[in-house]
């Protein structure tokens, strides 16, 4: 689950969850696909980067999804998203990778935020 942090001021503002990883090889071509599949959000937008949080743009971004009370309500009511993210194969280097997860809205209410259900990556795919 990935929500908003309150400040001293009461607002909301974003948090980002790193996922870090090792990758033996890279495929040089293709893309390597991201599979987020959410159980549930509230108005919520995610932004993908891969090994650079301060890039100018992120990798992948969804739209703002979500308007059930999962995360209020422990995990029921939530209706599921999915997103499948196309990743060129350059963003990606052989050794230690993170991919970077920003819930990028910032608010005053405490509950907006995501559930994940699964969080998938998958290379390419490779010549016999």
């Amino acid at each position: 689950m990935q929500f908003y942090r309150e400040v001293k001021s009461g607002d909301c503002e974003p948090t980002t969850w790193q996922i870090n990883f090792d990758l033996p090889d890279v495929c040089p071509t293709g893309n390597y696909t991201l599979q987020l599949a959410l159980a549930g959000a509230l108005e919520t937008n995610t932004f993908v980067y891969v090994n650079d949080l301060n890039a100018k743009a992120p990798a992948f971004a969804t739209e703002r999804v979500g308007k059930d009370n999962a995360i209020a309500r422990h995990g029921i009511h939530g209706i599921y998203w999915f997103f499948s993210a196309c990743l060129p194969s350059n963003l990606f280097v052989k050794g230690k990778n993170s991919i970077f997860l920003r819930a990028a809205r910032s608010g005053d209410f405490p509950f907006m935020g995501v559930m994940y259900d699964y969080i998938r990556l998958e290379a390419p795919p490779t010549q016999p």
